[in-house]
C-alpha cells in the first residue's frame, strides 16, 4: 500500500525534466522504482499531461505560425501535422484575412458559384486536415497562405526531456499522477486530495499563463514611464480670481 505522508513539497519550480518528476512523485509517496515502476508511472504522467493540456487549447507556449500553399492540381492546402485545428486563430492570404465557414455551409453556399479563376477567395473551410478555399481559385491555381494558431503538444518519456508544458505546471501533473497511484491502491481519500490539488493549481495557473497583456498604468505625476512609455502631467484649471 502507498504510505500516507505529509512531507514538505520543497521549492516551487524544482521539478524540471521527466526524471525529476518521477523522483518527485516517488519521494512524495515514499515509494521506489520497484513499487512504482517507470512503465506504470509514465502512463500516469502522460495522462496527467494530456488532462492538464485539455483544460485549455490556447496555451501561449504552443503559439505558432505556418506558411502553407495550395498547389496546382489540389483542391486545398494540407495542414502540417502539428497544427491543432480547433485552435486556429486566423488564415491570411497576403494582407487579407479569410473568414472561416463550415464545410457543409460552404458547399451549400458555393455550389452554384463559379471558380474565382485566379482571384482572391474570401472564406475557407477545413476538411480532412486541408484548408479549402471559397470560392475556389481553380484546381490548377496556386495559392499561398499564412496560418496562425497553436501546435499540438508532445509528450515523451525520455528521462532528460523537459515536458512540453509550461514549467509552472510541472508540479500539477505530478499531483495528478499521485492521485492515479492512490486510485490504483483504492485509497479514495488521498486520490481525491491530490486530484483536488491538481485541479486547484491548474485553474489558478491557467489564469495567469493565458492572461492577455494589459495596458501599463497611466503615470499621473510626470515621472518617466517604464520601457519608454508615455507619461502625462495633468494641470489643474487656472483660478479665475488670480
Amino acid at each position: 500500500m502507498v504510505r500516507r505522508t505529509h512531507q514538505d513539497d520543497g521549492e516551487v519550480g524544482a521539478v524540471v525534466d521527466v526524471q525529476e518528476i518521477r523522483d518527485y512523485v516517488r519521494n512524495h509517496l515514499e515509494m521506489d522504482d520497484e513499487e512504482l515502476p517507470d512503465i506504470l508511472l509514465d502512463i500516469y504522467l502522460q495522462d496527467a499531461f494530456e488532462q492538464t493540456i485539455a483544460r485549455c487549447n490556447r496555451w501561449p507556449r504552443y503559439e505558432k505560425t505556418w506558411s502553407i500553399s495550395k498547389v496546382a492540381g489540389s483542391t486545398g492546402a494540407t495542414l502540417p501535422d502539428d497544427v491543432l485545428i480547433p485552435s486556429i486563430m486566423s488564415v491570411m492570404a497576403g494582407n487579407q484575412q479569410l473568414v472561416y465557414i463550415t464545410q457543409e455551409n460552404a458547399e451549400r453556399a458555393y455550389s452554384q458559384v463559379a471558380e474565382v479563376g485566379g482571384g482572391m477567395p474570401a472564406q475557407y473551410s477545413i476538411w480532412g486536415r486541408e484548408i479549402v478555399l471559397w470560392p475556389s481559385p481553380g484546381i490548377d491555381s496556386t495559392f499561398d497562405m499564412t496560418v496562425r494558431g497553436y501546435r499540438q503538444p508532445v509528450w515523451t518519456n525520455e528521462a532528460s526531456t523537459i515536458p512540453d508544458i509550461d514549467e509552472s505546471l510541472h508540479r500539477a501533473i505530478a499531483y495528478y499522477a499521485m492521485s492515479l497511484t492512490y486510485s490504483a491502491q483504492e485509497d479514495e481519500i488521498l486520490e481525491g486530495v491530490h486530484l483536488a490539488r491538481w485541479d486547484r493549481d491548474v485553474a489558478s495557473l491557467m489564469r495567469s499563463i493565458t492572461d492577455p497583456p494589459r495596458y501599463r498604468p497611466l503615470v499621473m505625476n510626470g515621472a518617466g514611464a517604464p520601457l519608454g512609455g508615455a507619461s502625462y502631467v495633468i494641470n489643474p484649471p487656472a483660478d479665475p480670481d488670480s
